[in-house]
């Protein structure tokens, strides 16, 4: 018997210490205008973050709709496409265009 005595685990309820709160804090906490307020400036701060960031990544709520009609325009128009390979002459062209150049810039990194 004294074993599962030793093993139990005991905790602490301390009752007689426990005090009312605060009366102006607990006013507050229950005034529905102090709320509201609260509840408005963190709107504001949320759109305002989420102003920020749209402006940083370049984007607005107009960017998702201009896509969109974009794609729809693309899909509902009835001309075909053309064609856009290149000649095989030209692309050796834009090739060796591309080497020289990296070729320029390499020299003047050493």
């Amino acid at each position: 018997m004294r074993q599962d005595f030793d093993k139990t685990i005991r905790i602490p309820v301390i009752t007689d210490l426990v005090r009312a709160g605060d009366p102006d804090v607990i006013e507050q906490s229950k005034n529905q205008h102090v709320k509201q307020q609260r509840r408005i400036a963190f709107e504001q701060r949320l759109k305002d973050r989420i102003a920020e960031l749209q402006a940083a990544t370049g984007q607005d709520e107009y960017a998702g709709l201009g896509r969109a009609h974009a794609i729809r325009s693309e899909a509902n128009s009835s001309t075909p496409r053309a064609s856009s390979q290149l000649d095989a002459a030209f692309e050796k062209h834009i090739d060796q265009a591309r080497d020289e150049l990296i070729r320029e810039l390499s020299t003047l990194l050493k």
